[in-house]
């Protein structure tokens, strides 16, 4: 049964290697650096400001469940993150993507 929490956290801590390393993987023809790195900074301000209000919302669904979905906070917790650092990379590339830009 402490398989699921070690599983969970290890997933969570795999996608948090992806969650900082969105920079430098973007390219748009005719785009300076500079563009590019605001328009990062936008896109992740707006990810982190999401998925801000998707741990709120989460955190208050959990509240009312108890245990949670798992029966063990630590797995509730380690896919939360999980959860939480994929989101953040699909509004990113999302976000990047409707700037015009692909990833390389």
């Amino acid at each position: 049964m402490r398989t699921i929490p070690v599983l969970a956290l290890a997933l969570g801590l795999l996608s948090g290697c992806s969650y900082f390393n969105q920079g430098g993987n973007w390219a748009k023809p005719g785009t300076d650096p500079d563009q590019a790195l605001s328009d990062l900074d936008s896109c992740e301000a707006e990810a982190r400001a999401q998925t801000k209000v998707d741990r709120g919302i989460d955190q208050d669904i959990a509240a009312t469940q108890g245990t949670g979905v798992f029966g063990d906070p630590a797995a509730e917790t380690g896919m939360t993150g999980y959860q939480s650092a994929k989101r953040y990379d699909d509004i990113v590339e999302s976000c990047m993507q409707a700037f015009g830009y692909a990833r390389q």
